[in-house]
């Protein structure tokens, strides 16, 4: 009788301590989803200081922008005529170009801040420089719409106006299209829009013109009031 309490007894001991072990397992994988987690955040909060556009001299290469963002703890570049890769981390400073396998390496001043980025290109090293986007220009007497390209991320406008500068006069987005509004003195202009780096015309003007170097832009003439 005595051995048979016994056995009750540790029986019921055992069905009393056995559910808590899948207590304790969900507990200690919460906390390693939450470390993860917070490994993650902390991966991307370092990724940031690399995002941007970075510029090069138009016309020394078919590239004269690539713009890096942060995309789901990933940081991704888009050259400018070429499409979107992701970048992987290699170093601190040293990223692969996960589409051409080369390098791209990250610049830094004495202070710390990222002033620019070198990447290949046919085999040579080129370096483009940071540059701060101003906000999109949405005052002015003279606009300019692009309809579509719903995904693109930086929209300019380029012209003789202002030297065509490809990282001055951005789009904002206003009912589902992209638009700009600058101030033009009277005269005969020259210019192209600028979606993430690709130099295209806008569809809705159809004067065009040539320049000295083959390039065709659009021409608009701002009349006198």
């Amino acid at each position: 009788m005595k051995r048979f309490l016994t056995i009750c007894v540790l029986a019921c001991a055992s069905a009393l301590v056995a559910p808590r072990a899948p207590c304790i397992a969900r507990a200690q994988g919460a906390l390693s989803t939450s470390k993860a987690d917070d490994k993650q955040k902390a991966n991307a909060e370092a990724l940031k200081v690399y995002a941007g556009r970075y510029e090069l001299e138009v016309g020394l290469i078919p590239i004269s922008t690539l713009d890096v963002s942060l995309s789901e703890g990933e940081l991704w570049m888009k050259p400018s005529v070429v499409k979107k890769r992701r970048l992987l981390r290699k170093s601190k400073t040293t990223f692969l170009d996960e589409v051409e396998g080369t390098r791209v390496v990250f610049n830094k001043d004495e202070e710390g801040r990222v002033v620019s980025l070198t990447f290949m290109y046919e085999g040579e090293p080129y370096t483009a420089r940071r540059v701060e986007l101003p906000a999109p220009s949405l005052k002015g007497s003279v606009t300019f719409r692009l309809k579509g390209h719903a995904d693109a991320s930086v929209v300019a406008l380029a012209g003789s106006f202002n030297n065509w500068n490809q990282s001055q006069l951005l789009f904002g987005r206003e009912g589902g299209e992209w638009v700009c509004r600058i101030d033009l003195d009277p005269g005969i202009y020259q210019y192209k829009f600028v979606v993430d780096g690709n130099w295209t015309l806008d569809p809705s003007n159809s004067q065009t013109v040539e320049d000295e170097a083959g390039n065709v832009n659009n021409l608009i003439e701002i009349k006198p009031r």
